[in-house]
């Protein structure tokens, strides 16, 4: 049940665009109290916690360059960002210098490949593709 619903909110929140994309956390809060019937308090401060995280960039990079011989990929990574929704919910942003959904639609691919299923203590929802504007190019589930 957990997965259903927490998936739910976190696709419905990443669905509603650029309306939610200041506070995605806010709009997975707000699916979770509707599902269960909870009483509704908007909050009165911004809930998702947007954090840079070197160390995945630096390990999806070797792995790329190791595993599947892909420089591109590694080429193309830049800043790579864990976007806690609510509880242990999260979603993965990457910035790539990609200007095409196409591009930023195979970079994806590559980079689910290489995450596992291991989210460690939360559950990682989405990976969000962004440009170097930070404008969303690509979306996958993970």
């Amino acid at each position: 049940m957990r997965e259903v619903v927490g998936g739910g909110c976190a696709r419905r929140a990443l669905d509603a665009g650029a309306k939610a994309d200041q506070d995605r956390g806010a709009w997975v809060k707000g699916c979770h109290d509707g599902v269960g019937d909870a009483p509704r308090h908007p909050p009165a401060h911004p809930l998702t916690k947007r954090e840079a995280n070197p160390r995945l960039l630096g390990d999806f990079r070797d792995w790329a360059r190791r595993t599947e011989g892909d420089t591109a990929a590694a080429r193309h990574a830049g800043r790579v960002f864990t976007v806690e929704l609510t509880g242990p919910d999260y979603d993965v942003e990457v910035s790539t210098d990609y200007r095409s959904r196409a591009k930023a639609e195979e970079f994806a691919a590559t980079f689910a490949r290489w995450w596992d299923a291991d989210d460690g203590p939360g559950v990682a929802r989405n990976l969000v593709i962004l440009d170097a504007r930070d404008r969303r190019l690509a979306t996958r589930r993970l």
